[in-house]
């Protein structure tokens, strides 16, 4: 991505976000890394991180996250191992067994999980585990870190003779500190070692009565170091097993050296994987931070929609100052492509502007950004700014040099794939010519279809947005009647600056105020009393529209609640006259039975009775299987798909026989439908249909929702 001028980035702030992303590594190249993001301009490439990313907070959000610790970074390791004969030592076999073993972990953690992070397994799944060289190292070492006895037959034998040796050299000096001690001849330290050897603490005026070696004095003279005659030879033989034993460990490192050697390449693999994963890690965690999401890339239109985007930097001191930030709301697209911002100074305008810039800076490096997820960007090719004071004593140039050369870098390099920020356009000259030369520059970048964002308080500007397609007003909110500044981007009007209030409100003499009115034509101060009195309409209109959507709000739940009163009690009734109709058919049923009771009193003929009630049983059964069978046939099947055919069409409200729940007709042939209940479209018979009340289709169409 071209970036203009270099300091731009700086001008966004964007450093301040690498800073605190770096603060969320655990390694120093994951560090090394964030310190040179540079904003890719490939979509693919973007999308890729943003995708990674966005999986990463979602591992943080559905539990602890990925496994991200800190690991080994193995650099000198590495090397070695690429250089013929080289050795490495005990604690750099053990560091490269560490950072195997946790690429291991993220790797059997993906594998496992493959299916929730698809992009994150994507980018690790033609990684093979280490398991060989992971047995080679254990083979050598145990958990703590130490050379295994068993590494070798020879340093077995080494190592049971220095046993041995230990054991006999104990049992010796065992014996000379119970004799000295009760002699009083030892020190209190007993004994020491010195050079490797081990010898007695003997106080210095018994030093003649002990046959030995003297090896060293203490400082103070009255501690003399012997080392016992028959404890010389035991020594020696310690020296010369402990140096073969040097010896072995080196021959036994240096074939483990060999052993891993070829794996080298693989090694540098998993530790950049490491790597890589780090500064993903640290992305989601400070996205995490920032309540950042993952918003909409348009890879052709070019759209940059921002719905309640907040400045990161300034959202994060204010949140640790116990402070509001308001959120930037603003769209750019093919048909408004450059909006002018004006308004009061320390109105926010400039914020809003950065917002934007930042974002595009951050998107493109594969961050999140703190704004609805709804909202949607476009990759940039080139990012061109013009933001603060650009004075340079270096190269001779004031401030609107500085600027008019930016100007002319803008002009030669804005296209449809370039982003341009200009903050308070126009100024550091003549307001006239400056606002005249600013009206013909911003003509030319709308006509090279750039997108962009300006800030002014130029007149000039603020009609060029209201006449020339493309180019669009928008203001920062001010209160009128306390003369302080909302923080609120509105798109659709020029902003006054206020310069006349604010100064009667600071306190400045009115005659100083009302002369300076008089300096200026009555258009201007028509034209800013005009866009004063607008915004105060507009301030006005959000309110009324404020109350108006919350009434409505209040009206929606009502009804709603209407509705599901009226449908409970539909159902209730409907319930009821089942109940209702079922109970009809018992009464009937049982007038039968106690009539066929009183004739079984009164007749004789007891077999005649029971054949009637046989008969009656049997009929009101035979009654229900025709029914039933009746309405399995086709005749019936044709008789309800043709009486449903009458009734229903594409859009009606239906529900299934036997069932509650309301559903649309999306599709419809000869003999079925498709109905769609809720989200879940459903295939089903026309016969298997009845159309329900119209009272009932609004509800049918709120659950499609």
């Amino acid at each position: 991505m071209n970036i203009y001028p270099s300091q731009l980035a700086r001008q966004l702030d964007f450093p301040v976000i690498l800073e605190k992303l770096s603060t969320y590594c655990v390694s120093k190249p994951g560090v090394y890394q964030i310190q040179h993001l540079i904003p890719s301009k490939e979509f693919e490439e973007v999308l890729q991180k943003l995708k990674e990313t966005n999986e990463a907070l979602l591992a943080m959000h559905q539990g602890n996250g990925l496994p991200h610790q800190s690991f080994p970074e193995l650099q000198i390791e590495i090397k070695l191992l690429a250089v013929q004969h080289a050795v490495l030592n005990a604690g750099q076999f053990n560091q490269l067994r560490l950072m195997v073993s946790m690429s291991h972990d993220l790797l059997v953690f993906l594998h496992e999980k493959k299916e929730a992070f698809p992009v994150l397994f994507e980018k690790i799944h033609r990684f093979s585990y280490l398991h060989e060289l992971i047995e080679e190292i254990e083979n050598v070492f145990d958990k703590e870190g130490q050379v295994k006895d068993g590494a070798s037959p020879t340093l077995q034998q080494i190592r049971l003779a220095l046993l041995e040796n230990r054991k006999t050299s104990d049992r010796i000096y065992r014996n000379h500190i119970q004799r000295l001690s009760k002699s009083g001849q030892l020190a209190d330290i007993e004994e020491s070692y010195i050079n490797g050897r081990r010898v007695l603490a003997v106080l210095a005026e018994f030093k003649r009565e002990i046959k030995g070696m003297i090896h060293d004095h203490s400082a103070s003279g009255k501690i003399t170091f012997i080392e016992p005659n028959n404890a010389i030879e035991l020594n020696n033989e310690k020296l010369d097993l402990e140096d073969a034993e040097k010896k072995e460990i080196y021959t036994i490192l240096k074939a483990l050296t060999g052993l891993i050697q070829p794996y080298r390449h693989q090694i540098q693999e998993h530790l950049q994987n490491l790597i890589s994963f780090d500064v993903i890690c640290a992305k989601a965690k400070l996205g995490k931070i920032l309540q950042a999401t993952l918003p909409q890339i348009q890879e052709e239109e070019p759209v940059i929609h921002l719905i309640n985007a907040y400045h990161p930097v300034l959202w994060l001191q204010n949140q640790e100052a116990g402070l509001n930030t308001v959120p930037v709301n603003c769209k750019l697209d093919e048909i408004n492509r450059i909006l002018v911002i004006s308004g009061p100074n320390a109105g926010g305008k400039s914020i809003a502007l950065k917002t934007i810039g930042l974002f595009q800076l951050m998107l493109q490096c594969g961050l999140l950004l703190p704004t609805s997820a709804k909202s949607s960007f476009v990759i940039k090719e080139t990012l061109l700014g013009d933001i603060g004071d650009n004075q340079s004593i270096e190269d001779g140039l004031s401030t609107y040099s500085s600027r008019l050369i930016k100007m002319k870098y803008f002009l030669e390099h804005a296209g449809p794939k370039a982003l341009f920020l200009i903050d308070e356009f126009g100024t550091g000259s003549d307001p006239d010519m400056g606002g005249a030369l600013a009206e013909i520059i911003l003509n030319k970048l709308n006509a090279s279809k750039a997108q962009g964002v300006v800030t002014t308080h130029f007149t000039n500007l603020k009609l060029l947005a209201n006449q020339e397609e493309g180019i669009f007003n928008g203001c920062m909110l001010f209160n009128s009647r306390t003369l302080k500044p909302l923080y609120q981007l509105q798109i659709g009007e020029p902003g006054s600056s206020f310069t006349f209030e604010v100064a009667s409100k600071i306190g400045l003499p009115e005659n100083i105020i009302e002369e300076a009115r008089q300096k200026i034509s009555a258009e201007r101060i028509q034209m800013d009393k005009l866009l004063h009195q607008l915004q105060q309409e507009k301030n006005t209109q959000i309110r009324l529209k404020r109350d108006l959507i919350k009434q409505m709000g209040k009206a929606t739940a009502e009804k709603r609640e209407f509705r599901e009163l009226n449908d409970q009690l539909e159902d209730k009734i409907a319930k009821t006259n089942e109940q209702k109709e079922e109970k009809q058919k018992l009464m009937e049923f049982g007038r039968k039975l106690m009539s066929l009771t009183q004739e079984w009193t009164q007749n004789k003929n007891k077999k005649e009775v029971i054949h009637k009630f046989v008969k009656l049983a049997g009929y009101e059964q035979q009654k229900k299987k025709l029914q039933e069978e009746f309405e399995r046939s086709e005749t019936f099947r044709q008789i309800k798909i043709s009486e449903v055919k009458e009734k229903i069409q594409v859009g009606s409200a239906v529900r299934m026989l036997k069932s509650r729940e309301t559903g649309i007709v999306f599709q419809m042939d000869e003999k079925k439908a498709v109905v769609r209940f809720g989200r879940v479209d459903i295939q089903v018979g026309l016969e298997k249909l009845e159309v329900v009340a119209e009272k009932n289709i609004n509800k049918a169409k709120a659950n499609q929702k």
